[in-house]
């Protein structure tokens, strides 16, 4: 027997038409693009929002430096060891005696005695408190006042008091016997009223000028945060405003309490701070710095006294938004209050004001030529 088939009877599943199938491409290639648009987006507000972290990051530990140092500002560091005078150096026809004229003694150690300090001078019957008018660490003249038959270190200041021994020439009130000596000397610490510099050519709407032991290390030292932007530095619009990106500097100097002192050069501090200098603040509407003062003391012991810093930044982000295009910006504020001007409130109260020391000599300091780098 033969098996035979028709061809024709076969039948076949049914198949995708062209039409079908380019419709399915076109549906696919809408919702790949969603997908890559989606993901692109979301690279893009990653990236950003990595950038904003990063740039928040500088700018927030700027701002932990700034607020550390500021209240630091008029701090006088404190250090009352007694101090004697070197007895080499103190002999029966040099020994200290009461004058109306400066003179001269050789300690031991000077080690963070400044000019304007105040000093425990002897004790008992021949106490008193005598302020300092430069040390050998500190001369204000290339002559050193105290140069001629003085062996460093020394200071030099005013005494009403006699200091001496029996015999010593001008000697009239000569130390009992009870007394020690040589006779001992102490530092008498304040802070420094004046340790926000305000007023003309100081601190401003974008400076601000402070010194004090900034590091509490026992050295003075002034700095400055100041402001600046290169010639064509980028500007951008908000709000109908123009704000240069500028670039924050600080500047720290030790103290040298000489006429004409000149700060080191600044460094970066944070970058894209957003400012109009004409309008003289920010996109907040804040200045960088303000300072409030407070006015105390009777005459002729009267004080202003800077009792608030405010610090606003408003820092541009790249300088735009990555995913947007659009200006960005975040704004870092705070306050600070130095503690030490507030302590020299409290001791000018006290009755203590004649005791508090003056701005040292030389400050403000001024910028050499390249002063921001």
């Amino acid at each position: 027997m033969r098996r035979t088939g028709n061809r024709a009877s076969r039948h076949f599943g049914p198949g995708f038409s062209l039409l079908e199938l380019l419709a399915s491409v076109a549906i696919i290639a809408v919702i790949m693009g969603a997908l890559f648009t989606f993901i692109y987006q979301a690279q893009k507000r990653y990236q950003g929002n990595q950038v904003v972290s990063e740039s928040n990051q500088d700018a927030r530990a700027a701002l932990e430096v700034m607020t550390q140092e500021i209240g630091q500002a008029g701090s006088n560091p404190n250090f009352t060891a007694n101090k004697w005078p070197a007895g080499a150096s103190i002999n029966i026809s040099s020994e200290p005696v009461a004058s109306p004229q400066p003179q001269c003694v050789t300690l031991n150690d000077i080690n963070q005695i400044y000019p304007g300090d105040w000093l425990a001078v002897d004790t008992g019957a021949n106490f008193e408190l005598a302020q300092v008018i430069t040390t050998s660490n500190y001369t204000s003249s290339p002559s050193p006042p105290c140069a001629a038959g003085m062996t460093p270190p020394w200071i030099q200041l005013v005494l009403e008091q006699d200091h001496c021994q029996s015999g010593a020439a001008g000697c009239t009130a000569p130390e009992p016997a009870t007394n020690p000596w040589p006779f001992p000397i102490a530092s008498y610490k304040q802070p420094y009223p004046s340790g926000i510099l305000t007023g003309t050519g100081t601190s401003d709407d974008k400076t601000l000028e402070f010194f004090g032991d900034i590091n509490a290390d026992g050295v003075l030292n002034y700095v400055v945060y100041s402001l600046y932007a290169p010639a064509g530095a980028p500007t951008v619009t908000i709000n109908g405003n123009p704000y240069t990106l500028y670039t924050l500097y600080r500047s720290i100097t030790p103290v040298t309490f000489t006429a004409g002192a000149v700060n080191n050069p600044a460094s970066p501090m944070v970058q894209n701070v957003l400012y109009n200098s004409a309008l003289k603040q920010g996109p907040t509407g804040q200045p960088i710095f303000a300072t409030s003062t407070v006015t105390v003391g009777v005459v002729p012991n009267i004080l202003t006294v800077v009792g608030t810093v405010v610090i606003n930044l408003s820092i541009a982000v790249n300088p735009q938004d990555l995913e947007t295009g659009s200006v960005q910006y975040y704004n870092l504020a705070t306050q600070i209050r130095p503690m030490n001007l507030t302590a020299a409130i409290a001791v000018n109260g006290a009755g203590g004001g004649k005791l508090l020391p003056l701005q040292p000599a030389g400050l403000p300091m001024s910028n050499p030529v390249n002063y921001y780098q």
